[in-house]
């Protein structure tokens, strides 16, 4: 992965897929060779989460977003954002919502906030703020990313995770 961020804000962002020989890339206001899918779903929505740092996520997404929820854990963040987009790569998992709850690398997350942003889509902290880059290496925060849906209505449907001890 690749992120130029300029002023703490991504601007251009490069995911590449080594093993499928796939390479996502995207400029806010300069251009991508991806795309929104056509349609997500808000209701049931099928919610990619960390494989291998997901806290309390699952138990988050199901009661935020009911028991038809469909928890997708996956390995890599840049993996995570490409399931939110169109690819034409066919190994690639397809999912509504990136949800992340525990605390993650700036430097991991760039790329794809970034090819996002181009796109018109979000990545916030889990409270709807916008993620600087810079100061700190990370993020504490947990992470919320969506295109093509009413991000700070579902910012506002997650649950205060500060108050409830799930993180």
């Amino acid at each position: 992965m690749v992120c130029v961020a300029v002023n703490g804000k991504p601007v251009l962002g490069v995911i590449h897929k080594p093993f499928s020989e796939y390479t996502a890339w995207a400029m806010v206001d300069g251009g991508s060779n991806v795309k929104a899918r056509s349609s997500y779903s808000e209701k049931t929505p099928k919610i990619i989460v960390s494989r291998s740092h997901s806290g309390m996520v699952k138990q988050v997404a199901l009661q935020t977003f009911g028991n038809q929820t469909a928890i997708i854990p996956a390995g890599g963040a840049g993996y995570k954002v490409l399931a939110l987009l169109d690819v034409p790569d066919k190994t690639q998992e397809k999912a509504d919502l990136y949800i992340h709850v525990t605390y993650i690398k700036k430097w991991d997350i760039c790329a794809g906030n970034a090819i996002l942003k181009a796109l018109g889509g979000h990545m916030t902290t889990l409270s709807g703020e916008e993620i600087s880059y810079t100061g700190s290496d990370g993020i504490e925060g947990g992470l919320l990313a969506s295109i093509k849906m009413n991000h700070q209505a579902l910012v506002r449907k997650l649950p205060d995770l500060e108050k409830t001890g799930h993180k």
